[in-house]
């Protein structure tokens, strides 16, 4: 790193949920397990820093921008009032605010938090994403456009919230494997998280992770090894996805069957998986920081999807990313600096 900045960890700690059910609770309370790893990593740089929770209140946080005290902004607001819209909000006000910031700009947060706006620019880029639909409340009638552009893709189908991130809205159960059940999933993302449902084909095969870096050109990330989800300590019979469960609730049989591993594939996938993560990059405009996810059908030599984009991933010490980053030979210190400097260089404001 460049010089040691007096940095503010800025983080959300409302305990808010502004839609969903009462587990999701759990997604938003756990960014402080992140801020502490950041801390923690900071202090073994040598970096003084403190960590503040951000106003719940969209309209106090200009004035709490304007009282910080510090050089740069270690940005890990991810929702607003519980409400993960709130993030490219936040980011927004730190734009005008002129405070250096961690990670990603507020276009990219807000693309890759609207799943359509995401599957529209990757796929005017060339980036392959799987087919899907959007369907919206009160667009369920079985007899009308919804239920027949669901006729148009091939089943099954996962459904999922069309605007969450860190898995919120996806079970089990959101494999659809005809239109009638994918119509129902559809309704419980409506009535729960009060926004459209995504209807994607489900790719039946292998989940890989990415892990992206900003280099020294915003439109060459620096890729860190792939990474695998491994299911086989799955439940029986249960499609091989990383639902809310997984990521979230210790006792689930999801969290016990789901770990982040280093994959091993063939150069050809390497290729494929690599070219698609750089592609997400750059159509995104992302910056700092983040996470592609994609699936390959048929062991990895059939169709390959991009199946969705985090900027900001969870940066505590034992989730995936820190994971894959450790696997590629950075240590968590290493990886705090490798995102400061981006930050402090001004490298990120530039994407």
């Amino acid at each position: 790193m460049s010089g040691s900045p007096r940095v503010l960890v800025v983080y959300n700690d409302d305990g808010a949920l502004c839609a969903g059910a009462e587990e999701d609770r759990l997604a938003v309370a756990g960014v402080r397990g992140a801020v502490d790893g950041i801390l923690a990593s900071l202090a073994v740089l040598g970096v003084h820093a403190e960590a503040r929770p951000v106003p719940a209140s969209t309209r106090d946080v200009l004035g709490f921008l304007s009282g910080l005290d510090c050089e740069l902004v270690f940005n890990q607001v991810e929702s607003l009032c519980g409400d993960a819209r709130g993030e490219s909000r936040f980011a927004a006000a730190m734009e005008l605010s002129g405070l250096p910031f961690t990670g990603n700009r507020p276009r990219a947060m807000t693309l890759c938090l609207d799943k359509t706006l995401a599957r529209a620019v990757l796929r005017d880029a060339g980036v392959p994403v799987a087919r899907g639909v959007v369907l919206a409340p009160g667009s369920l009638d079985p007899r009308g456009p919804g239920a027949r552009a669901l006729g148009e893709l091939s089943f099954p189908v996962i459904v999922k919230p069309a605007r969450e991130d860190a898995s919120h809205g996806i079970a089990l159960d959101s494999v659809a494997a005809d239109a009638g059940g994918a119509l129902g999933l559809c309704r419980r993302i409506h009535d729960r998280y009060r926004q459209p449902a995504l209807v994607e084909e489900y790719l039946a095969g292998r989940e890989f992770n990415l892990a992206l870096l900003e280099g020294a050109s915003p439109d060459e990330p620096r890729l860190l090894s792939i990474s695998e989800m491994d299911f086989t300590g799955f439940p029986e019979g249960a499609p091989r996805i990383v639902t809310y469960g997984a990521k979230w609730i210790e006792d689930s049989p999801e969290w016990r069957g789901t770990r982040s591993v280093a994959a091993v594939v063939d150069e050809p996938l390497a290729d494929r998986l690599r070219s698609a993560a750089r592609g997400a990059w750059r159509a995104l405009g992302l910056s700092g920081y983040a996470r592609v996810d994609l699936r390959v059908e048929d062991g990895g030599r059939g169709r390959l999807a991009v199946i969705d984009v985090n900027p900001n991933p969870d940066l505590s010490p034992d989730a995936g990313f820190s994971l894959t980053a450790q696997r590629s030979g950075l240590t968590h210190a290493e990886l705090v600096a490798w995102i400061l400097d981006a930050a402090q260089s001004g490298r990120s404001a530039r994407a």
